[in-house]
Order: structure tokens, then C-alpha cells, then sequence
């Protein structure tokens, strides 16, 4: 008996699959265009849930909010427990919205996030910027940022100090230097990361609730 159908069957059972999966993903959640935030994607108040699906929401949106001190939402309420960290890597560099008080930080191109929760409260939020480039990069990011949180040119300047002395005198691979913390709605402390081998330098930033 011939089986010279076998291979043309299977063809069509291959393309039927794909045209289900096709049919299957532009129904799907993620093939929305506005989706809208169910409750373990978004909390009461507004603010991204800090878990994976608060996360996969922040992906799609392109926005992850979060207020932290005075006014915040609990940790249980946010998806956390009472002392834990959760870390989410963003698929695509996305749009950081920290409310602290009255303040408001808008923090584009945020690569990663970091939340950690103490005694049932969210005690800080870091988010890591997307694309590390030179010591130099980084430190114009820090300078541009510095009046919106609360830098001062000099807590800027001495890093190019910390650098030349790291430089001169150290002999690890990696140092990392800080700005800050300021003193608004939020703490703001940035973190630059410097690597020796090729000059690389990663900039996270750290809210923590306001004085």
C-alpha cells in the first residue's frame, strides 16, 4: 500500500495547528490592544500588584506604578508577604511611576525592579535602568535626574573622585558608588555600579519612604 499521503496529511495538520494557535493568541489577553488590569494585576488604589502577574500587566502596559511610605497599600494587599523581596526582569525597558507623598518620580527606560517589604510594609523599591553604558553615561543620567530628586551638584561632582581613587587604589573588579539618599516624599539613593573590565556602569535607583 502507498503511503505517499502521509507527508501532505501531516502538512495539513501542521497548518491546522498553527491557524488554532493563531485563532487562540488574538483572543488572548496579551493580544489586546488597552487590556484591562484584573485584581491580582493591579491594586485597589491603582498601583501595579508586585507579583508575576503585576508584572506580565507592566509588561504589556509599558508602565509599572508603585507609592511607597505614607499612604501606601500593606504588603499583603500588594501581593507580598510581610518580609520577602520580589525581583521582576521587564521584557521591553518600561515606564517606572513612584509616588512618595505628594512627590512623584517618572523613571523611563526601567529595565528591572526590586521590592522588598519589612514588617508587613513596602520598606523599598529599586529599579535598575535599562542598557548600562559608560562611566561617563551614567553619570550624565545621575546629573539629569539630580534636580527632579533632590541631588546637589557637588553629591554628583564627588563621584568622579570616588571613580579616579577606585582607579588608583583599588583591586577589585567592580565598586559601586552612591548619591544620596535625598530628602522629599521618598528617599532616593542611586547606585552606579562600575565595572573595570571595559568601563561598563549600571544605575539603580533606590526609593525608600520619606522622613
Amino acid at each position: 500500500m502507498s503511503l505517499t499521503w502521509l507527508p501532505a496529511t501531516i502538512l495539513v495538520l501542521v497548518i491546522g495547528l498553527v491557524v488554532v494557535a493563531t485563532f487562540a493568541v488574538q483572543g488572548s489577553w496579551w493580544a489586546e490592544e488597552n487590556p484591562a488590569a484584573s485584581s491580582d494585576q493591579k491594586a485597589p488604589d491603582g498601583s501595579s500588584m508586585l507579583t508575576d502577574a503585576g508584572f506580565d500587566y507592566a509588561n504589556v502596559e509599558g508602565i509599572v506604578r508603585v507609592r511607597i511610605g505614607e499612604g501606601a497599600l500593606p504588603a499583603d494587599q500588594l501581593g507580598m508577604g510581610a518580609d520577602v523581596e520580589k525581583s521582576a526582569q521587564f521584557r521591553r525597558p518600561v515606564r517606572a511611576v513612584i509616588a512618595g507623598r505628594d512627590d512623584v518620580y517618572v523613571i523611563d527606560d526601567t529595565a528591572a525592579l526590586t521590592a522588598t517589604t519589612q514588617d508587613g510594609e513596602l520598606a523599598s523599591v529599586a529599579v535598575t535602568l535599562d542598557s548600562p553604558g559608560t562611566w561617563f553615561d551614567a553619570l550624565a543620567h545621575v546629573r539629569a535626574l539630580a534636580p527632579t530628586v533632590g541631588w546637589n551638584e557637588e553629591q554628583v561632582t564627588a563621584l568622579d573622585e570616588e571613580l579616579a581613587r577606585f582607579n588608583r587604589d583599588g583591586t577589585e573588579d567592580a565598586f559601586t558608588a552612591t548619591v544620596g539618599p535625598s530628602d522629599g516624599g521618598a528617599q532616593v539613593t542611586a547606585q552606579l555600579l562600575f565595572h573595570r573590565d571595559g568601563g561598563t556602569t549600571l544605575v539603580t535607583l533606590v526609593f525608600e519612604p520619606g522622613r
